[in-house]
C-alpha cells in the first residue's frame, strides 16, 4: 500500500562527529510539520597554559594556599561552537511540479466544459423565451398585433410553432451556436414588428420635444428684437437662428402628415432617432447665440490734468514780476548832494 510516513527529515551532518544535533521544527500554515534549520553543536574545553619555570615558584604562596585556592575555585564553562547543516525534507504525499501542472490543466479544462454548458443553456432558454413570447404578442391586440399585417402574422406563427417543435425534437440536444443561429432567424421576422410598435410608442413625445423646442426659439426672436439685452445679436446670427426653425418646423409638419396617412402596420416614415437629431440640431445652432454673452462695456481712461503754470505754456518761461519799491528809510540817510 501507499506509505505512512508524512514527511521525512534528513541531515547531512559528519559521520564521525560526536556531538548534538539542535533541529528547530515550526507548523506552517497548512498545519504540516516543517523543518526550518538543523545546526551541530560542540562543546569545546581549554587547557590551561603551563606556569613559566622558576618565576612561578618564586610567586607561589607559601604553606600550599595556592593549591588550595584552586581546588576551592569554580570550574571554567565550556564553549560552545554551532555550525549549520544542510538538510533536505521528503514528503511522500506532495506532488510534483509536473504533476502539478496537469491537475491544473485538468481543473481548466472541466472548468471550460462547465462554462459551455452554461451558456449552452442559456442559449437555448433564451430562443424558447422568444418563441413563447412572440407567439403571445403577435394574436394580442394591445401588444404586437396591430403593428404587423394578417400575411405576417400568419407567416410568424407557422415560423415559431415550426421552431418549438424542433426545440423539443432534433435541437433538444444543439450546441450554443445553433441556438443562436436560429433566435436570429426568428428575430429577422420578429424585429421589424417590435420596431413598429416602438416606434408608435415613443414618436408623440419625441414630436412634443422638437415643437416645444421650435416655439422656445420662435419665441425669443421675436420678443428679443428690441431688448436691449439682446444688442450684441447681429442681423445675420438672427436671421441663421430664424432659417433654421422655419426649416425644423416645416420637416415636422411634413414628416407628421406622411406618418398620418400610414397605418400601423407599415414602416413609419420618420423615426425617434431622426425627430431627436433634428431636435439636437436646432439646439446646437440657436442656443449658442441665445446665451452668447453681451459684450463687456470698454473702459475710458480719464484725461490727466495739465499742473503746468499757464505762464510756461505761452511763452515757454515765466516772466519776472517787478520788485516793489522800499520806502521804509531803513537803509539809512542818504548823502548830501555835493556842491
Amino acid at each position: 500500500g501507499s506509505s505512512r510516513a508524512i514527511a521525512t527529515f534528513n541531515i547531512n551532518s559528519p559521520a564521525d562527529a560526536d556531538c548534538k544535533i539542535r533541529v528547530n521544527v515550526k507548523q506552517d500554515i497548512s498545519g504540516s510539520l516543517t523543518l526550518s534549520s538543523a545546526q551541530m553543536v560542540e562543546e569545546i574545553v581549554e587547557e590551561d597554559k603551563p606556569a613559566e619555570e622558576g618565576g612561578a615558584e618564586s610567586k607561589a604562596p607559601e604553606g600550599g594556599e595556592g593549591d588550595a585556592a584552586k581546588e576551592g575555585g569554580e570550574k571554567k564553562k565550556p564553549k560552545l561552537k554551532k555550525t549549520n547543516l544542510e538538510f533536505s525534507i521528503l514528503r511522500p504525499l506532495d506532488w510534483t511540479p509536473a504533476e502539478m501542472q496537469k491537475e491544473n490543466e485538468l481543473e481548466v479544462e472541466m472548468e471550460n466544459v462547465d462554462r459551455v454548458v452554461r451558456e449552452t443553456a442559456d442559449a437555448r432558454n433564451e430562443l424558447e423565451s422568444y418563441i413563447y413570447d412572440m407567439r403571445d404578442k403577435i394574436i394580442s391586440e394591445s401588444q404586437l398585433m396591430p403593428y404587423c399585417t394578417d400575411q405576417e402574422k400568419a407567416d410568424f406563427g407557422k415560423m415559431l410553432e415550426s421552431m418549438e417543435n424542433w426545440l423539443y425534437e432534433d435541437g433538444f440536444d444543439a450546441t450554443k451556436s445553433v441556438y443562436a443561429k436560429k433566435l436570429e432567424e426568428l428575430k429577422v421576422v420578429g424585429g421589424p414588428i417590435e420596431r413598429r410598435s416602438y416606434e408608435a410608442s415613443a414618436r408623440p413625445a419625441a414630436m412634443s420635444t422638437l415643437q416645444k423646442t421650435i416655439e422656445k426659439y420662435t419665441s425669443w426672436l421675436n420678443t428679443s428684437q428690441g431688448d436691449e439685452a439682446y444688442a450684441h445679436v447681429t442681423d445675420d446670427e438672427r436671421a441663421k437662428c430664424s432659417d433654421k426653425c422655419d426649416k425644423a418646423s416645416a420637416w415636422m409638419y411634413d414628416m407628421l402628415d406622411r406618418q398620418g396617412g400610414l397605418p400601423a402596420n407599415a414602416d413609419p416614415a420618420v423615426t425617434v432617432e431622426q425627430i431627436y437629431a433634428t431636435n439636437k440640431g436646432v439646439n446646437d445652432t440657436v442656443s449658442p447665440i441665445m446665451h452668447k454673452p453681451k459684450p463687456k462695456p470698454k473702459k475710458v481712461e480719464e484725461k490727466k490734468e495739465d499742473a503746468t503754470p499757464p505762464e510756461t505754456k505761452e511763452g515757454g518761461k515765466e516772466e519776472a514780476k517787478p520788485e516793489p519799491m522800499d520806502t521804509s528809510g531803513s537803509g539809512g540817510d542818504p548823502e548830501p548832494m555835493a556842491e
